[in-house]
């Protein structure tokens, strides 16, 4: 037995105002059409709904029998298909996202927590991971978005820039080379310095600066995560250069962090998501607040540094 919905509609409709034709107007179809319905749902039942006269349609008492079991399965049916619309909506509203360890941990837990009083709806999920880790999640799926210096384009991406982070100098406290309006890229010629692989990109960039003022030597020592960079600036191995987005890793270390002048060199920090995939109901809205809170962010650090100064 196979009856549908719109059989159940019909013959509940029908039951209702005792009439082909009204049933029909509500259904949008011809009272033939509905006349239709109403046998073929008969012919698979085996017995006979209504009784029909010139003037009115009236319930035989199988049909009396038969109707509250409609009711039931059509109530249950438009139940379930209710239940699982607002699932998938809730579904829908549920935004995957991605950045290095450092910011994952200094800037995002805010931004979700400030983010979800505006919009309780739109639930974030936050994955950490490196570069060409995050890269490859978005390019699978396995996550919307990701943010980070993505300074070179990706095959299959969309970038959006959402800052541009000046490069600073991170030195032990007492140990601040250049003076009130920050340090200047030669006087880190002679300095030990501290820096990241050979392949980073942004350490790609800051070898271009020294290389313009004389530093030809690599880095003494490289390391691959930024608190390791803090710590072993705090220890006194040397200084490092880093984008400003560290500012609040810095605290509660014995760092001092002063600008990069002469020239000021920035970096951009993007928003990747693939080219292929549309991104999921709320990531807009959820993007540009991140991008206005970054830079709010960003103009705080600035002012701390200035009151410093």
């Amino acid at each position: 037995m196979n009856i549908t919905s719109r059989q159940l509609k019909a013959f509940l409709l029908t039951a209702q105002y005792h009439s082909f034709s009204r049933a029909a107007e509500d259904l949008y179809i011809t009272q033939s059409g509905m006349s239709v319905l109403i046998r073929k749902l008969e012919d698979q039942l085996g017995f006979r709904l209504f009784e029909r006269t010139t003037r009115r349609v009236e319930l035989t008492a199988y049909g009396e029998k038969f109707l509250p079991i409609a009711n039931r399965n059509l109530l249950d049916l438009d139940v379930a298909a209710a239940n699982i619309s607002r699932a998938a909506s809730a579904a829908d509203r549920r935004l995957e996202v991605g950045a290095n360890p450092l910011f994952a941990k200094t800037v995002l837990p805010a931004v979700m927590r400030e983010y979800a009083k505006r919009d309780a709806r739109l639930e974030v999920i936050l994955h950490d991971g490196y570069r060409n880790e995050l890269a490859a999640a978005v390019g699978t799926g396995e996550i919307d978005m990701a943010f980070g210096c993505f300074l070179q384009p990706i095959p299959g991406m969309r970038r959006k820039p959402l800052h541009r982070f000046p490069l600073m100098l991170v030195a032990p406290e007492g140990e601040v080379p250049g003076d009130a309006r920050g340090a200047r890229w030669e006087d880190l010629a002679e300095r030990r310095l501290l820096g990241a692989p050979a392949g980073n990109p942004i350490q790609q960039l800051v070898d271009r600066q020294l290389l313009r003022v004389g530093r030809h030597k690599p880095p003494e020592m490289r390391f691959h995560y930024y608190e390791t960079y803090i710590a072993m600036v705090e220890a006194g191995a040397g200084v490092a250069v880093l984008p400003s987005f560290c500012y609040p890793a810095c605290h509660g270390h014995k760092v001092a962090m002063v600008p990069l002048v002469e020239p000021l060199v920035t970096v951009d920090f993007y928003q990747i998501s693939s080219r292929g995939r549309r991104l999921p109901p709320g990531s807009e809205e959820f993007s540009r607040y991140l991008q206005r809170y970054i830079a709010e962010l960003a103009e705080s650090w600035a002012l701390a540094d200035a009151r410093a100064a």
